[in-house]
């Protein structure tokens, strides 16, 4: 047990060390492994939106679940970064544009998803 809390405090310093930046990039990263294929799956829904044969709702019931599923993963950012202030969205949406550039767009997305 001694051995073991060493260890820990070392894990938690480290982590506790990041500059603004690097938080911003490690949640932006995060929020691209969540919402990546809700993203994609949105894209694919806008051009079936006009679609009368029933895809578009089958696609839209698909997102719905794909929502739950990146909100589930949203939490776990949160749990370890914490929400997102309205101060910090901008310098989130920056790192987003190195790492998945089309969801830099989806500030409201990003806004549900990670901030207060």
């Amino acid at each position: 047990m001694r051995n073991v809390l060493p260890i820990f405090l070392l894990l938690l310093l480290a982590s506790c060390g990041d500059s603004p930046e690097q938080r911003y990039d490690k949640i932006a990263t995060g929020f691209c492994e969540c919402t990546g294929r809700l993203a994609e799956m949105n894209r694919q829904y806008a051009e079936l939106a006009n679609d009368t044969t029933g895809r578009a709702l089958t696609a839209l019931q698909d997102m719905q679940t794909e929502y739950a599923k990146a909100k589930e993963c949203s939490a776990a950012i949160i749990g370890q970064f914490g929400k997102l202030k309205p101060e910090e969205l901008t310098a989130v949406q920056k790192a987003l544009a190195g790492k998945c550039p089309d969801l830099t767009e989806q500030q409201d997305l990003l806004q549900e998803m990670l901030g207060q």
